[in-house]
C-alpha cells in the first residue's frame, strides 16, 4: 500500500508543478501537546481503531527557488520598499492550498482523515500563540516522528531533499504502514538562522522556545504582510543547507 499512496502523491504533485516528499509512522509514535491530542482524537473517532492501528502520513510540498529568493536575507521589522517580500507570501498561501487539496484527495482515496495545512488569518486573532493549539495538530511532529526530517534549531522540519524549504499538511490512515527512512544529518554548529534572527536567538539561549514562538506571532502580526508568515530564518537555512553541498531547490 506504500508504494501505491507514493504513486498517487507523486502524480498529484505533477499536476501542481511542485515538488514533494512524504512520510510514515504509527500515530502512537507522535508527540503531540495535550490539547493537540484532544483535537485530534475527535477527528479520528471516524476510524475506530487504536492510535498503534492508525499511520500517521506527513506531506510536503517544497517552494521554488524564486520563492525563496523573494523573501529578505537580513532582519527587517518592516517591509523595505520595493521588497519582493509578498511573492514568498503568495506562495506560501497557494502551497497550503496545493496541500489542502492532495491531503484530501489521499484521505478521500485510501479511506483516511485528512488535516489540512496550517490554517491562515490566527495570528491576529488569539492574545497568545497557546491559543491555537486546540484547533490544530503540530504538523512537524509529525514529520519528525515519520523521519520526513529532522527540526531545526529555529524550531522547523529541515528534510534532506529541500532543506526547511516546504509546506506541511498530515493524513491519517487506518492500519500501519511503513516507509523508507532518509539519512538525517541534523544541524550540527550552523547557526545561521540564530544569526537572523535575533528573537531566535535570545530564546535559544534561554532555552524558551515557547517564549520564542509568542514573540513570533507578534513580529509576524506587526510585519501586516499578506499572509500570516515572515520566512527569514527559511531562507538563511535553505541557503546554509545549499551552501553545504545540497541542491534543495526544487527543479520545478
Amino acid at each position: 500500500m506504500w508504494s501505491e499512496l507514493e504513486r498517487a502523491f507523486h502524480a498529484l504533485c505533477a499536476e501542481e508543478g511542485r515538488d514533494g516528499v512524504l512520510a510514515a509512522a504509527p500515530l502512537s509514535e507522535v508527540r503531540l501537546l495535550p490539547e493537540q491530542q484532544e483535537y485530534l482524537r475527535g477527528k479520528l473517532e471516524m476510524l475506530r481503531l487504536p492510535s498503534d492501528e492508525i499511520t500517521a502520513v506527513s506531506l510536503g510540498i517544497a517552494y521554488q527557488r524564486e520563492e525563496i529568493e523573494a523573501i529578505p536575507r537580513g532582519w527587517h521589522t518592516n517591509k523595505p520598499p520595493d521588497s519582493r517580500w509578498d511573492d514568498y507570501v503568495h506562495a506560501y498561501h497557494r502551497v497550503n492550498q496545493i496541500l489542502n487539496r492532495i491531503s484530501c484527495v489521499l484521505a478521500e482515496s485510501f479511506n483516511g482523515v485528512a488535516e489540512r495545512a496550517t490554517m491562515d488569518g490566527l495570528i491576529g486573532q488569539v492574545a497568545h500563540v497557546a491559543q491555537y493549539f486546540p484547533y490544530c495538530i503540530s504538523h512537524r511532529s509529525v514529520a519528525e516522528a515519520a523521519g520526513l526530517g529532522w527540526r531545526g534549531k529555529h524550531g522547523l522540519i529541515v528534510t534532506p531533499e529541500y532543506g526547511p524549504g516546504l509546506r506541511l499538511a498530515s493524513i491519517f490512515l487506518p492500519g500501519r504502514l511503513g516507509s523508507p527512512r532518509s539519512e538525517l544529518r541534523g544541524c550540527g554548529e550552523c547557526e545561521a538562522c540564530l544569526d537572523v534572527c535575533p528573537l531566535l536567538r535570545k530564546a535559544v539561549g534561554q532555552s524558551d522556545l515557547n517564549g520564542y514562538r509568542e514573540a513570533c506571532r507578534r513580529r509576524i502580526k506587526a510585519l501586516a504582510l499578506d499572509a500570516d508568515v515572515c520566512g527569514i530564518c527559511v531562507r538563511r537555512c535553505w541557503e546554509a543547507v545549499t551552501a553545504s553541498g545540497v541542491d534543495c531547490f526544487s527543479t520545478r
